[in-house]
């Protein structure tokens, strides 16, 4: 075939392609606009937000008056007068400090070891000391220090360490 008309060929092969993609679009509707939005909310008024309940006063609690006990002897003494118990102000507990480990197999062994002595440990607890990590183990927390210094000696025992009573937390 000559080179000429394979030039007109593929000329008017582009020509016919050219006009069945672009002339559908001079015929076509425009596009359609999108649906209009919603119109805005009407604005909040300009007021602060302030409760009026938070504006009154609150009365201050007042702490109850201690109350006083009464212990009752042998039977025909009669109850005698104890020194009225004054409430606690502060919260406060006790705990007994078994030891830190810094294997926390170990420290788990003398948890399961002192659970099983029927006595309140928590996990042992992860602790940085100068850059180390340790696992502190305790037992407690319990409301009375003498409570405390009593489990002592028994954790003492249990565990084979010297403990220490500690102010929880």
């Amino acid at each position: 075939m000559d080179e000429g008309l394979k030039k007109r060929l593929i000329g008017a092969a582009v020509l016919a392609s050219f006009a069945v993609i672009f002339v559908p679009m001079l015929f076509e509707e425009p596009p359609s606009q999108p649906p209009p939005l919603p119109s805005l909310p009407a604005k909040p008024p300009e007021s602060d937000f302030a409760s009026e309940m938070l504006r009154e006063e609150v009365a201050a609690v007042t702490p109850l008056a201690p109350r006083e006990i009464q212990a009752e002897v042998d039977a025909g003494s009669g109850p005698v007068a104890v020194e009225p118990v004054k409430p606690r102000t502060g919260l406060t507990a006790w705990a007994v400090q078994v030891g830190s480990f810094s294997s926390q197999e170990n420290a788990e062994k003398l948890v399961a070891k002192l659970r099983e002595a029927n006595l309140p440990t928590p996990d042992a607890e992860l602790v940085d000391i100068k850059g180390k990590r340790y696992y502190r183990v305790k037992v407690g927390p319990v409301v009375e220090r003498a409570e405390a210094e009593g489990m002592a000696a028994r954790v003492s025992e249990i565990a084979g360490t010297r403990t220490q009573v500690q102010q929880y937390p």
